[in-house]
This record gives C-alpha cells, sequence and structure tokens, in this order.
C-alpha cells in the first residue's frame, strides 16, 4: 500500500463546566504546556493554544487515522486528571461536555494561529469571529 500525504488543520475550541472561570492567570500556562506535552506524547502536531478563563483555543494537525473525537477526549481527560492531581485547585476541575472543531487549509494556518495566540485582547476589545468561538453555544 502507498502512503498517503496528507493536512490536516483543526482549530479545536471546548470549555470548562458551566463556563466556570477555571484557567486562571495562575494556572493557564501550566495547563497549555501539559495539553501541547499531551499533543506531542499523541502524535498530534500543536501549532498553538490559548484562551480565557473558561474556554480553550487549540490549532493542531492530526494523522488521517486519527479521529478528532478521539484526540479531543484524551486532551480533555488527560487535562482533567492533570489538572486535579498535580494543580489541586481548591474545588473539583471538569471540562463542559462537547467540543467545537473546524477545518482549514494550510494557506489560513497563520492566521488562526494568530486569532489563537491573541485570544484575551480579541475577547476584551469584542473582535471575535463567531465562527471561531462556535463554542459559545456550547
Amino acid at each position: 500500500m502507498s502512503k498517503a500525504y496528507t493536512e490536516l488543520y483543526y482549530h479545536v475550541i471546548w470549555a470548562t463546566w458551566k463556563r466556570y472561570p477555571f484557567l486562571t492567570t495562575g494556572i493557564e500556562e501550566n495547563v497549555y504546556r501539559y495539553i501541547a506535552h499531551k499533543c506531542k506524547d499523541n502524535g498530534y502536531h500543536c501549532f498553538g493554544i490559548n484562551g480565557i478563563d473558561d474556554h480553550i483555543h487549540i490549532v493542531l494537525s492530526l494523522e488521517p487515522t486519527v479521529a478528532v473525537a478521539t484526540a479531543v477526549q484524551k486532551l480533555k481527560g488527560s487535562s482533567s486528571y492533570f489538572i486535579n492531581h498535580e494543580l489541586k485547585l481548591d474545588s473539583q476541575f471538569k471540562w463542559q461536555e462537547g467540543y467545537g472543531a473546524l477545518t482549514f487549509g494550510k494557506r489560513n494556518l497563520s492566521d488562526i494561529v494568530g486569532y489563537v495566540r491573541d485570544q484575551k485582547q480579541r475577547h476584551t476589545e469584542k473582535r471575535l469571529n463567531r465562527m471561531l468561538e462556535n463554542c459559545r453555544e456550547a
């Protein structure tokens, strides 16, 4: 069987349980670093990760044999465990059920990564792309 060439890019977003503002300045960098590390461990390429206190955005690419749902499940599950067992917050941490995922082409990669990188500023200035914030409805 010959090898296939693929470039599959995803913008994935999911929220904290009931939109509780868990991802505070004190823990967010640890959470983002952990998720980026888990991406690498699982063979996903993480191009960018950021968010605000109640949701997270990740730009990644997956092999065609990996379902988006499987990748998200692994990242959400392992990061919840990490937050609860390593960061030890005052209350139980959970991600909200579900997620949003959009695909895009390589030519849009730098724009999407920039959008994710500027999350805090975009939310402060209310310069949001509704399509890229689709988890807000979840």
